[in-house]
């Protein structure tokens, strides 16, 4: 620029008033101000940026004032480069500077405590104009400080805390655009004002493409222009400012790109997110399967995964694309627990019950249509209910999740293994040769249960009912293959359990009966139907009687009745004994005491207790509460249990039965001689009566052998302190035989049947004669 000064036009000389004047000072498009209701609005907020009198648009010629493209959003960033002596929030934009209060005071009219200005002007002419033109706008509240050279600006803006630059483009030391750039690497925080005496349009373009804030052809200037353009500059970049704080806060990674995949601008979430350097990133090219991914969703370097958007914008003139990047991992990972709980059981990893049968319909379809053969493994665990029962949830499923292992290391990839619920599995063996196939497997899966397994610090040995049907042998659908496996396996459980059974037809009708149980024994214990018959025990010198048996039967109102030995296993298998026990034994109780206190004597009751009573935790306290209902003295009270019931677990019926007697009342065990009682084991339970089992009663006179083991347990009760009852008493040659062996009590239908609790009170209250 010519050192001679530039003839400026006078104030006075300039209109602005003229909307359409083409001559005044160059906009770009994208900041044009109009005036609504005396207000500037500018277009990205919206809203009143101050009461600007000015009218008129800058530049506002046919091609300025046309709307950007259609489809494409305006977007006006501040970009700023490595080496900016501003404060940065992130790639390609700045932090508002120091003047917001300047800014405040420009809505105002005019700055309130003072407005720094920097003007970087070589020609002395034109520098003393703009003093004059901003002293006319801003009076002496205008701090200026002037530059001749850009190599000062930077000297200049570290002395001193600028509001806005006022930039001549014909500096000694530079030229053009490249004066606008250069000051933005110094002033990132500072809006700048170009003064220029070019009139070129495209001029103006391009200094706002490189982030000037407003752009003034000298020969136009006047002091209500320049103030104008200043005060419009400063909000501008207040307003760029925000959107690029907009830009940086957003959750979503933000990158904007050329035509060429160039960056020009990534928030700081998208440097984190696609491993870019935020200080060298702009200008270089972002990866292809970032920028032009063939899926709408991408794995990121971090190896989350994230959902792409683009959409086209106008990024300072120029069409580019933003690419929005949304971490969805935390949705993918929910996803994929959601189709983990749809498709497999939660506790052991297996297939679960929904997805099992969806591939054993599609495998039943494709055998229909192709030929071959599939077998159906129903697997059901042998004890785990008593294992449940009593070592608790916890160790039912910590027994559950090794069997699924040891269940998986036994069967072909190809095979389909599922829990199907409770302690129920299942295993598809696809494209068999034939039965013996499937033979073959269960029996690998039964020995590799043969190994007890470590639950809770404890050695827990489980066995396993196999029931196996084959398509397309044993039914026409799944619905078919299923039941039929099921009634195997059930008929498995009968046989002994711990071993497998094909399906055959007549197997149907047992497992119908057991159905037909089940809802029988619900119903009526729904209704609280049952009833309780009383069978006397007699002392076996004289007849006397001394005590009552008390036995769960089944209501004659609701037919067909089933015997005790076809409910009680049936009750307990469901799960509905134990609150069956608790209505018998406060029951029984009653009737002992109100019976005692009629007649006279002490009458002694003996209740059944089943292995899920005695082994819950609640039974001590049951009794308890019930002596203390029902008035019954503890001793008054017996307990039996079956020989099994009490071996399942001696350690803990042991410590149970201990806790019991220390309330008085006596343990009786019922059935001695049918099971596998440890003498060992049974010297150190806390037993006060043995009970001899009918079915060595049943033989005196017939079997020389048997009267010799009856003989052998009195002797080995007597051994142990214990009283000896025998049950099943029919006959008299029984009854002497036993007398003679020396048993303490006799019971059976010799000495009475078992009857109503009115009906056995008469009794008592008649002769209790033997044989009546």
């Amino acid at each position: 620029m010519s050192s001679q000064p530039r003839s400026l036009p006078k104030p006075d000389s300039c209109a602005i008033e003229n909307a359409g004047d083409s001559s005044g000072a160059r906009l770009h498009p994208a900041f044009r101000s109009v005036r609504v209701s005396g207000e500037f609005r500018h277009p990205l907020h919206g809203g009143a940026s101050g009461n600007f009198e000015r009218t008129g648009v800058l530049g506002a010629g046919k091609s300025a004032q046309k709307s950007p493209r259609a489809g494409k959003v305006p977007v006006m960033p501040v970009a700023a480069s490595p080496g900016s002596s501003g404060k940065r929030d992130g790639v390609g934009h700045d932090r508002a500077g120091s003047h917001s209060k300047a800014v405040n005071a420009l809505r105002r009219g005019a700055p309130s405590q003072g407005l720094r200005i920097l003007l970087v002007e070589d020609s002395d002419g034109d520098a003393d104009l703009c003093r004059a033109y901003l002293e006319e706008g801003f009076g002496s509240r205008a701090k200026i400080v002037r530059v001749t050279r850009l190599r000062d600006v930077q000297e200049a803006l570290d002395q001193h805390d600028m509001d806005v630059v006022l930039l001549d483009l014909g500096l000694p030391d530079s030229m053009g655009v490249q004066s606008v750039v250069a000051v933005r690497r110094m002033a990132a925080d500072v809006p700048i004002v170009v003064l220029t005496g070019n009139r070129d349009a495209q001029l103006g373009v391009q200094v706002i493409q490189e982030h000037a804030q407003d752009y003034c052809a000298k020969q136009d200037l006047n002091p209500a222009l320049l103030t104008q353009s200043i005060r419009h500059a400063i909000e501008r970049h207040r307003l760029q400012t925000q959107y690029a704080r907009l830009l940086e806060s957003s959750p979503d990674g933000i990158v904007v790109l050329d035509q060429d995949n160039k960056t020009l601008f990534a928030n700081q979430t998208a440097c984190e997110m696609l491993g870019l350097n935020p200080l060298r990133c702009v200008g270089t090219t972002l990866p292809m399967e970032f920028a032009a991914p063939k899926s709408d969703e991408i794995v990121l370097p971090n190896r989350q995964v994230a959902e792409i958007r683009s959409v086209p914008v106008d990024w300072n003139k120029s069409p580019s694309m933003l690419y929005s990047y949304r971490d969805i991992t935390a949705r993918k990972q929910a996803e994929s627990r959601l189709q983990q709980m749809v498709q497999y059981d939660e506790l052991t990893g297996l297939a679960n019950r929904n997805f099992f049968f969806d591939c054993l319909g599609r495998l039943v379809g494709g055998i229909r249509r192709e030929g071959g053969m599939l077998a159906m493994l129903f697997m059901d665990l042998d004890r785990f209910k008593y294992i449940n029962d009593t070592m608790g949830h916890d160790a039912g499923d910590e027994l559950l999740r090794q069997v699924g292992k040891r269940l998986s290391n036994s069967v072909r990839q190809g095979d389909l293994l599922a829990r199907l619920g409770g302690d129920e599995f299942a295993l598809i063996l696809n494209h068999i040769a034939g039965p013996e196939q499937a033979a073959h497997v269960a029996q690998k899966l039964l020995q590799n249960l043969e190994k007890p397994l470590a639950v809770h610090g404890s050695k827990v040995s489980v066995g396993m009912s196999i029931g196996i049907a084959t398509y397309p042998q044993c039914g026409n659908n799944v619905q078919d293959i299923y039941r039929a496996a099921d009634t195997a396996m059930y008929r498995a459980k009968e046989q002994g359990k711990n071993q497998f059974q094909f399906f055959a037809d007549h197997m149907q009708h047992r497992v119908e009966e057991r159905i037909r149980i089940e809802q029988a024994v619900r119903r009526v214990a729904a209704d609280d139907a049952f009833w309780l018959a009383y069978q006397p025990q007699v002392r076996a010198r004289d007849g006397m009687p001394v005590g009552v048996e008390a036995l769960l039967r089944w209501p004659d109102h609701a037919p067909p009745v089933f015997t005790p030995a076809e409910f009680i296993p049936v009750a307990e298998d469901i799960g509905l004994i134990n609150g069956i026990g608790r209505n018998v034994l406060h029951s029984a109780a009653t009737m002992a005491a109100q019976t005692g206190r009629l007649l006279g004597l002490p009458l002694r009751v003996a209740v059944n207790v089943s292995m899920r009573q005695l082994y819950a935790e609640h039974l001590y306290s049951e009794i308890e509460t019930v002596l203390n209902a029902t008035g019954l003295p503890p001793d008054r009270l017996e307990v039996e249990l079956t020989e099994s019931s009490v071996m399942g677990d001696p350690v803990r019926a042991q410590r149970t039965l201990a806790a019991i007697r220390t309330l008085g009342v006596s343990v009786a065990i019922d059935d001695f001689g049918t099971g596998y009682s440890s003498m060992n084991y049974l010297r150190r339970l806390p037993v006060d009566v043995l009970k001899i089992d009918r079915s060595f009663v049943a033989e005196i006179g017939r079997n020389p052998e048997t009267e010799a083991i009856l003989h052998s347990q009195v002797h080995l009760a007597r051994a142990l302190g214990l009283n000896v009852v025998a049950e099943g008493v029919e006959t008299a040659e029984q009854w002497d035989f036993l007398v003679g062996a020396g048993c303490d009590c006799l019971q059976g239908y010799y000495v009475c049947r078992p009857d109503t609790q009115q009906r056995i009170t008469d009794w008592l209250c008649g002769s209790g004669s033997r044989g009546s």
